[in-house]
């Protein structure tokens, strides 16, 4: 049996035109390049041990490259095939306010590793601690708006969670199972140490930092 049949494959490589639109308006309202992005077929999920799910719709992943350290953002494809488009807009939103506050801790070498955590609660509190707030990114007020509601504790889009358990998760779709542990964020010091970003994009997080009252 076929996990993908060719209509299924088909929905999805129909959303990506929503999916480049979703990071335009990123880029758009934050005055910056949206960082590399893959579809990933794979599903992550974190199981609990109270029984709770935690579905990664979507990474931040720092990896280190031949040329250095590089950070990209693993999209799922179960949120492209069932997001709506202010859903993936919101998602996508927030992961650059991560991928921003990566850059930002990792130039001022303030990060080695994440904390682990132990329930889906704590790991969405800890996901919500790790980002500067949108209002300082974004110029766009009706796209922070959505985040804030779409993000007011953890992420929330019932329409979106049911579909994803319904039809993916309880249809036998690919999930990988992720610990604390295997999601926890690990760079070498020596890799920090030697990092370089873009100094347009350095500036932009300096003034960010300001504004956020960081620096």
């Amino acid at each position: 049996m076929e996990l993908f049949d060719k209509r299924f494959i088909s929905s999805i490589f129909k959303k990506i035109s929503v999916l480049e639109k979703c990071v335009s308006r990123v880029e758009e309202a934050s005055g910056l390049r949206f960082p590399e992005y893959y579809i990933e077929p794979i599903l992550p999920v974190y199981f609990d041990n109270s029984g709770g799910i935690a579905v990664y719709y979507a990474r931040t992943i720092p990896y280190v490259a031949p040329s250095g350290l590089d950070i990209v953002i693993q999209v799922s494809a179960a949120m492209l095939k069932y997001g709506s488009k202010s859903s993936i807009e919101a998602i996508l939103a927030h992961e650059f306010l991560h991928y921003l506050d990566l850059v930002r801790r990792i130039s001022k070498f303030e990060i080695v590793s994440d904390e682990v955590r132990g329930s889906v609660f704590e790991t969405l509190y800890s996901d919500l601690e790790k980002i500067i707030k949108p209002e300082y990114v974004y110029a766009d007020r009706k796209l922070v708006r959505t985040l804030k509601k779409k993000f007011a504790d953890g992420f929330e889009d019932e329409k979106l969670k049911e579909k994803t358990l319904s039809d993916w998760i309880n249809k036998g779709k690919p999930i990988i199972q992720l610990s604390p542990e295997e999601n926890m964020v690990r760079i070498p010091v020596s890799t920090i140490l030697t990092s370089k970003f873009d100094p347009i994009l350095l500036l932009r997080i300096r003034e960010i930092e300001k504004k956020a009252g960081l620096a």
